[in-house]
């Protein structure tokens, strides 16, 4: 019998699933690793890691109510990788993604975290999407050490617990809601509704917003909730209209956000809209067209058309250069960061790469320069940056940063 480190938990699970006493469970393990220690030599490589190659795996939204955000999420993640690749990898070894869609959803979210653990064999798990989907994957992880790096969430709920195995590369949305308040209050506003998606996502969100009114003193208004399908958009707009206020923050992604826009701006054209920086520029003025213009997005990350970081130019550089224009967006770079991030990440982990080395080379104190964006991690700082600005969408699309 010929056995791989990445075929053992394979083997393992087979044997147990066909020995029904708990002896002769406990007996197919120890068979297992016996025969794997008889052909493993000293030093052998890690879970997903061989001469040549590292397996990692992602599992996000390609379809469903963020199937935009996620695409485009995607394809910045993949390009930098691709980048990474045709400079000759990391120490030689070429970064080997598996990318699965979960369509926003858990359940799924677990499934394909299991088939990346278990039947590919990935060294790690990058840019998981969604604040359910990471909250739902993290206890598998933390029982496998397996680290999650650069998960797609603000949610100041998964910061709040420390995890070993858990790393970001964008603000809180604790961070862009603050952003919001502050501007808002500065400028007088105080009377102040939020819409939040009914899930796990806009509760941390709604939290946040509920925070950063309370440290100046101040309430909301109003607030709604509208579910991930947007089927009740209408009835939350008109429960917030009703109260009148200044300005909305709007706690929401995908469809929820484009529907609860749109149903606002029939009653209540003038109100001010500010949103998390998930609702995703690109699908606002997609959808929203002409009513896009004046809403309010927070941004965690630098313009990705912009040219005052390097980051910026490489990731608009790169992405003409493969044919992928139409993705060019805040998710795409956002992608583009992540990965570039654990490319360096990964390299701090040395030649011999082990998912320990690369937690240990993170908590070390790292500071990751991506083109400008810098991301600083140790110990206890897990989540690598607070960078958030806002921005306003002009008539006809483009964006003004405050």
């Amino acid at each position: 019998m010929t056995l791989t480190f990445e075929q053992l938990p394979i083997f393992v699970k087979a044997l147990a699933t066909r020995c029904h006493a708990s002896f002769l469970a406990k007996a197919a393990v120890t068979a297992a690793f016996s025969a794997l220690a008889l052909q493993m030599p000293a030093g052998a490589a890690e879970v997903g890691v061989t001469a040549k190659s590292v397996t990692i795996g992602q599992s996000i939204s390609l379809s469903g109510p963020l199937g935009a955000i996620g695409t485009d999420y995607g394809e910045g993640f993949k390009l930098a990788i691709d980048d990474a690749n045709r400079r000759g990898g990391v120490h030689g070894r070429k970064i080997n993604l598996i990318q699965l869609d979960d369509a926003y959803l858990s359940d799924r979210a677990l499934v394909n975290t299991r088939k990346l653990l278990d039947e590919d064999g990935v060294f790690a798990i990058v840019g998981s999407l969604g604040t359910g989907s990471v909250a739902t994957v993290m206890p598998l992880l933390t029982e496998r050490r397996v680290p999650l790096f650069a998960a797609f969430t603000g949610a100041d709920s998964l910061r709040r617990e420390p995890s070993r195995y858990l790393f970001t590369v964008i603000a809180a949305y604790g961070d862009e809601t603050e952003k919001m308040v502050n501007h808002l209050t500065t400028i007088g506003i105080k009377n102040i509704g939020a819409m939040y998606q009914n899930n796990a996502f806009g509760k941390d969100g709604l939290a946040g917003a509920e925070a950063a009114l309370k440290r100046r003193g101040l309430s909301l208004a109003v607030s709604a909730s509208v579910e991930t399908n947007a089927s009740d958009a209408g009835t939350a707009a008109k429960t917030i209209a009703a109260a009148s206020p200044q300005a909305v923050l709007v706690l929401s992604a995908g469809k929820a956000t484009i529907e609860f826009a749109r149903e606002i701006r029939k009653t209540s054209p003038a109100v001010r809209l500010l949103m998390l920086s998930v609702a995703d520029t690109n699908l606002l003025v997609r959808e929203l067209g002409k009513d896009a213009a004046g809403v309010v997005v927070a941004q965690t990350m630098p313009a990705p058309a912009g040219a005052k970081m390097p980051v910026s130019i490489e990731h608009q550089k790169l992405m003409k250069a493969a044919g992928k224009d139409a993705h060019i967006g805040y998710a795409s770079m956002t992608g583009f960061v992540a990965a570039r991030a654990f490319v360096q990440a990964l390299k701090l982990a040395g030649t011999e790469p082990t998912r320990d080395k690369f937690i240990s080379g993170l908590e070390s104190g790292a500071r990751l320069d991506v083109g400008g964006y810098e991301l600083r991690f140790s110990a206890d700082r897990h989540h690598g940056s607070n960078y958030v600005e806002l921005t306003m969408i002009r008539s006809g699309g483009s964006l003004f940063a405050y």
